[in-house]
């Protein structure tokens, strides 16, 4: 789907079809990591949950599948992508790269009432990560709420586009790995970064909004990396969890 189709439908309700409305559901559900990686999903279930016959079900999972964000065995099994060690680093340069840019256009044309939403996104991350017991699921929405503000407000649709497409790539492995590691001083990274960033837009630094968000996304990714939690995630033969990668990925 392209980025014009996808912005018609949703200025325009009436257009979106069954297929459409499952499609960005499911889309969401990978943005924000409520999927895990090497979940299993069924065509009957996903029907069920989401009200509609099989059809609209199948046109929904032959988008995502093609967009990497879901996987389809074989046997027509139905797999939430989990990227490898390798595929995952990759992506998170490519992050690096749109996502940067995104932030640097965004700099220069910014409004204030943009930047006080994204100073009340950073405020309320902020203070669930100081919580002895931050709730995973918030952290996540409001992380993205908070990158997703700065790069709407870059106003390029197309590059929004592409930048959607590489979160549902990845936020589920990055969701599922920080539900279950610590990732101590690293968070604290994600504060400073955060004020960085609203700090550079604010004063409409496009060098120092880009380098903001790339400290951001590559601490994550290099934290994700060295925890080695990605080869236990999804489909790994026994060999590979008997023989986790050694190997070092830089980013």
């Amino acid at each position: 789907m392209t980025t014009s189709s996808r912005t018609d439908s949703a200025a325009n309700p009436a257009r979106q079809t069954a297929a459409d409305n499952v499609y960005n559901k499911l889309r969401m559900l990978l943005m924000t990591g409520a999927l895990q990686p090497g979940q299993k999903l069924t065509l009957r279930a996903l029907a069920e949950q989401f009200g509609t016959s099989m059809m609209p079900i199948r046109q929904a999972i032959s988008r995502l599948t093609a967009e990497g964000g879901l996987q389809m065995h074989a046997n027509r099994t139905i797999w939430v992508n989990s990227p490898t060690p390798t595929k995952f680093a990759e992506l998170i340069k490519i992050r690096c790269a749109l996502e940067g840019l995104a932030a640097e256009v965004a700099s220069r044309q910014i409004t204030p009432a943009e930047l006080m939403k994204l100073r009340h996104h950073a405020q309320r991350f902020e203070k669930e990560g100081h919580k002895p017991r931050p709730n995973p699921t918030l952290l996540a929405r409001v992380n993205r709420d908070l990158h997703f503000g700065v790069y709407r407000a870059a106003r390029m649709p197309q590059l929004l586009d592409m930048i959607e497409g590489v979160w549902i790539q990845v936020t589920p492995s990055i969701s599922s790995t920080l539900r279950h590691a610590t990732r101590g001083i690293t968070q604290w990274e994600s504060f400073a970064h955060h004020a960085k960033l609203i700090d550079s837009l604010a004063r409409r630094d496009p060098a120092r909004a880009r380098q903001a968000i790339v400290a951001d996304i590559r601490d994550t990714g290099s934290f994700i990396l060295r925890s080695g939690a990605l080869e236990f995630l999804g489909d790994v033969s026994p060999a590979q969890l008997r023989h986790p990668s050694r190997r070092q990925h830089r980013l």
